[in-house]
């Protein structure tokens, strides 16, 4: 991946659209609620954040004791590979292994390394989706996880519902399947949450509030499923790790139902607009159904690196191409006249 930008790099871009951060602020109900928890930013927040499990469990209608809750998505996959990497010493794999599909979200690699497991990528297909056969047929004696990113990032392609449960279905029962979700609310055709951690026991769900609810600086993320498995993960959440800010802006977040939809609405027409624009001048994306586009192969990445001399902010991906984050109209006005502009002075 690219590297990250550093606060004393000249020019600082004009357009951050690299993070797949949200192009707004936070709904204004959630920031009133933040302003007043300042006034105590000298109490700790709760040991463990079971009102903020409570919160969640309420709102997707599950037990609470299905729910487990960390520092962001990222927080509650550490906690999931922490629980594979224990069951492989307990079977005496020698040296366990994750299964995923490459390129994929910078984390998975670093959690793997930090919990002691090997990661055996698969190649994505040539629309840049998951491709389950392959990630089938990579699972050996010694993979204890698989991770399937649906929406994918960095590609934004979705795996379709009935396939991905008959896939998880047909998994060694010995391997923990974390089906990261990170940009669900940008899918207009996601799985059954409920039938998805029914489908097996070993079924994690990952969420976060850091993209469509724009929350990412607070750290907030869960995973669902069968009671067995998420008590094994709750083992693993780090106290104190939830903050008095994420735990008083997520209930009010939540309730936020009709803003946060519109605000998933704008996203979306955004990101056809975007798309469309791109594709006049030549630039066409792969279909996304996350706040992101994908722009394929080396054509990709000499564009990324054009917009960066712009002063757009944008993520290479190893020489697989380059992902643009969905700005507000401004963001997408500038990113398509920078290419203009450049094509035109070329």
């Amino acid at each position: 991946m690219s590297p990250p930008l550093e606060p004393d790099a000249q020019p600082w871009p004009l357009a951050r659209l690299d993070l797949n951060e949200s192009a707004y602020a936070p709904l204004p109900a959630v920031a009133a609620v933040l302003g007043d928890v300042m006034a105590e930013a000298n109490r700790y927040p709760d040991f463990l954040p079971d009102r903020t499990r409570a919160d969640i469990a309420g709102h997707l209608g599950v037990p609470a004791r299905q729910v487990t809750v960390g520092a962001g998505a990222t927080g509650v996959a550490l906690s999931a590979l922490q629980v594979c990497a224990q069951r492989a010493v307990a079977a005496g794999i020698r040296r366990p292994a994750l299964v995923t599909a490459l390129p994929t979200f910078d984390g998975y690699p670093i959690l793997a390394e930090m919990v002691g497991l090997r990661v055996h990528g698969v190649p994505l297909a040539g629309d840049g989706s998951v491709d389950l056969d392959l990630l089938r047929a990579a699972v050996t004696d010694e993979v204890v996880a698989v991770v399937v990113c649906s929406p994918h990032n960095p590609t934004g392609s979705s795996v379709a519902p009935q396939a991905l449960y008959e896939f998880i279905d047909a998994l060694p029962p010995h391997v923990l399947t974390v089906v990261d979700q990170a940009y669900v609310e940008f899918c207009d055709n996601p799985p059954d949450l409920h039938l998805l951690v029914d489908v097996r026991d070993d079924v994690l769900a990952l969420r976060t509030f850091s993209k469509a609810y724009g929350l990412a600086a607070l750290r907030v993320g869960y995973g669902i499923g069968d009671v067995g498995v998420v008590s094994q993960v709750r083992r693993h959440e780090v106290p104190f790790a939830v903050g008095p800010a994420a735990m008083a802006a997520v209930p009010v977040a939540l309730a936020a139902e009709a803003e946060l939809a519109q605000r998933v609405r704008l996203m979306k027409s955004e990101r056809r607009r975007l798309a469309d624009m791109l594709a006049a001048i030549g630039c066409p994306t792969l279909p996304s159904q996350a706040n992101f586009l994908f722009l394929p192969g080396p054509e990709g990445v000499a564009i990324g690196r054009l917009l960066r001399s712009c002063g757009v902010a944008t993520k290479e991906c190893e020489g697989h191409g380059m992902r643009i984050t969905i700005g507000d109209r401004a963001g997408t006005d500038y990113v398509v006249q920078a290419l203009r502009l450049t094509a035109l002075t070329a």
